[in-house]
């Protein structure tokens, strides 16, 4: 039995690597699939069907790799520094994205340049997986069912069910506001949660059919009352990312500032509306129609921009109106 190791990031990272992990082992049955991560809770990771082994990429040191002697190691991540460290460890067979070093180097193979911006980062991953036998994954890759992908992800239900069933009234569909991204309050980009809230109560009040979810956590120092509006309730996870995927499969929708849980739920095949900067729009690429990316100093136009991400939004909770 081979080993393929599949390296990626963080949290969202890895539910943007769940389609290629998931292509690898059922393109390759036979093989260990070692997942490579940082910042995910080892014990989700460990429960997901298909994933054999995990390996926290919190210890950085890539020599104890190189100890398992893999038949083939995959990066999800394109840094030039990082490609050089792994040519030193003279894998068997290195796959990484388009970049001048994989390019030019014999140690690594690299799919064709393509244009990013067309395709979404999960789609870009399956490129990797490709890679590895350009003629077996061209044959087979159709028999793949990736609808199934959202089975094979541990669901925590202690806190989700009692929520749900505390809820007394007859809702038609659920949607959800995330308000919260560590990695786009760090960089400057959000709307404060004061005004993700008012937008919250805006769209309850709109469509008082649905039953409108703000997601927060236990450690967020940020904490919301909604108690005024019977369709308008705050769900406060744990550290569980098992129960964060339990409460996301309950979803029809999410808006949301671009964050991990919207991975999660693309794979969980939740439609969602996330506000995005410009830079890191490209992650969504095909699926740019479900992005608002404003104009790069949006926030000298705060209320207008808030404004228009507001609208737009109603008119995606009104294509889901209509719809049975």
């Amino acid at each position: 039995m081979g080993k393929i190791i599949f390296h990626g990031s963080g949290f969202g990272d890895f539910f943007v690597c769940f389609k290629a992990l998931f292509a690898i082992k059922q393109l390759y049955p036979q093989h260990q699939l070692i997942a490579y991560h940082s910042g995910i809770e080892p014990a989700f990771i460990q429960k997901v069907g298909f994933i054999d082994k995990l390996i926290s990429q919190n210890d950085k040191n890539l020599t104890q790799i190189r100890a398992l002697e893999p038949d083939i190691f995959i990066s999800a991540q394109r840094s030039g520094k990082f490609f050089k460290e792994l040519e030193r460890l003279n894998f068997k067979k290195i796959i990484v994205q388009p970049h001048f070093i994989s390019i030019t180097r014999r140690a690594f193979t690299t799919p064709l340049p393509y244009f990013r911006g067309k395709m979404y980062m999960a789609d870009i991953n399956l490129k990797l997986v490709r890679a590895i036998d350009a003629k077996h994954y061209d044959a087979n890759i159709a028999q793949v069912d990736f609808a199934k992908m959202k089975d094979f992800l541990p669901k925590d239900e202690s806190l989700t069910k009692p929520f749900f069933e505390s809820i007394k009234f007859a809702y038609k569909k659920v949607i959800g506001i995330n308000a919260f991204s560590n990695n786009k309050e760090g960089i400057g980009f959000n709307f404060f949660p004061k005004h993700w809230l008012s937008l919250a109560y805006e769209l309850a009040l709109a469509y008082p059919e649905f039953l409108f979810v703000v997601l927060n956590f236990q450690k967020n120092a940020v904490q919301f009352r909604a108690d005024e509006l019977k369709n308008l309730r705050v769900f406060v996870n744990n550290d569980s990312i098992a129960s964060l995927a339990s409460l996301s499969s309950r979803l029809d929708y999410l808006i949301s500032i671009d964050t991990g849980n919207v991975h999660l739920c693309n794979v969980l095949q939740v439609p969602n509306f996330v506000f995005v900067d410009r830079v890191a729009r490209y992650r969504f690429g095909g699926g740019g129609g479900n992005t608002f990316a404003p104009k790069f100093g949006w926030q000298k136009e705060y209320a207008k921009t808030l404004k228009i991400f507001t609208q737009k939004a109603k008119e995606r909770l009104e294509i889901l109106a209509q719809t049975p």
